[in-house]
């Protein structure tokens, strides 16, 4: 354990090192307060929340992970130092936890200076607290899911701008996946099954004050199954010359069996349906026992359809989102 904690300071200490560090930081923050205030248009929406803060995270997650880990192995590839570490009594995989910890700590950095934000509309106006504290964890488990992606990029390449390019490629797949522009092209259920895969789609709740662990789980599997990845990745690199070894094939056969495992308990979990903690004062989203049952013994499909004005007066805007996320939790009951 002090390997690892002694690998997780060096990176992040090593981050700060260059005046870039404070580049990436600067533009994540200067871009979501554009988003919040201009795109989303704060003011206009007449509603004291910062829900537009983390309907953008998924897409800010991704570009801000990309940027921390180019360099985590690119660096040490491109210097000839990743031959010294993998000959070191540093086991691979407590290189790999402690720049994935390091780079865990950058990103809660990054967050901690959009802390201002809810503090200002909770001075303004009355701001439900538990939605933010929920918004500000799952954002943690998706920017895991995106560090673990980016650590295993990085380790197949020694330029840290192709490492960067990739990143955001293979994380913006996994956004695009559970898209509506993607999943309107396909049938319901093609859809449902990429929503599943769609880390973009899977935030769609937390946004809202309605934490579900699957979705937590699903940002861990994905995180631990690019983490095994890049462990199994540094393994074959030390043992490049004797693909036969026992260490090897080892470690080939646990990267395949969680793989495997991860995908079983995704797809168990998901009929589960009470594995959801509306965290909204008053439990807003919550739906009641009797409403439960009644939906448990339609017989047919019921279709409940919305019509709402992009042209809402002031006094009604807030019930917008609400009546809309409140159809979407009976979408989800029934």
């Amino acid at each position: 354990m002090d390997k690892l904690l002694r690998v997780a300071r060096k990176e992040f200490a090593g981050f700060f090192s260059s005046p870039i560090a404070f580049i990436f930081f600067g533009a994540f923050l200067a871009v979501t307060l554009f988003i919040v205030f201009w795109v989303e248009t704060f003011f206009a929406r007449n509603i004291a929340d910062v829900r537009p803060l983390f309907a953008w995270m998924p897409v800010l997650m991704i570009f801000l992970t990309a940027a921390i880990t180019m360099r985590m192995w690119s660096e040490e590839r491109r210097s000839g130092t990743l031959e010294f570490l993998l000959t070191s009594p540093v086991a691979p995989w407590r290189l790999v936890v402690g720049k994935f910890l390091a780079c865990l700590a950058l990103v809660a950095v990054a967050l901690l200076l959009t802390l201002p934000l809810p503090i200002t509309v909770s001075l303004i106006g009355n701001l439900d607290w538990g939605p933010v504290v929920g918004g500000y964890v799952a954002t943690l488990f998706l920017a895991a899911a995106y560090i673990a992606i980016g650590l295993f990029v990085s380790a197949r390449s020694d330029s840290q701008i192709v490492s960067l390019i990739v990143t955001v490629l293979v994380c913006g797949v996994f956004y695009l996946l559970g898209s509506e522009t993607l999943t309107a092209l396909f049938g319901t259920r093609v859809g449902e099954l990429l929503q599943l895969l769609g880390s973009g789609s899977r935030f769609e709740s937390i946004t809202r004050g309605v934490i579900d662990a699957r979705d937590l789980y699903y940002y861990l599997s994905l995180g631990g199954l690019f983490l095994t990845l890049n462990i199994f990745a540094l393994e074959r690199l030390r043992w490049a010359g004797n693909s036969s070894n026992r260490r090897h094939r080892q470690w080939g056969a646990v990267t395949v069996l969680l793989a495997a495992n991860l995908l079983a308990a995704n797809l168990w979990l998901q009929p589960i349906g009470w594995a959801r903690a509306d965290i909204t004062e008053g439990n807003i989203y919550s739906i009641s026992d009797t409403t439960r049952g009644y939906l448990s013994r339609l017989r047919e499909p019921l279709l409940i359809r919305g019509y709402f004005s992009a042209q809402t007066h002031p006094l009604l805007a807030p019930l917008v989102p609400r009546l809309r996320d409140l159809l979407e939790e009976y979408a989800v009951a029934g």
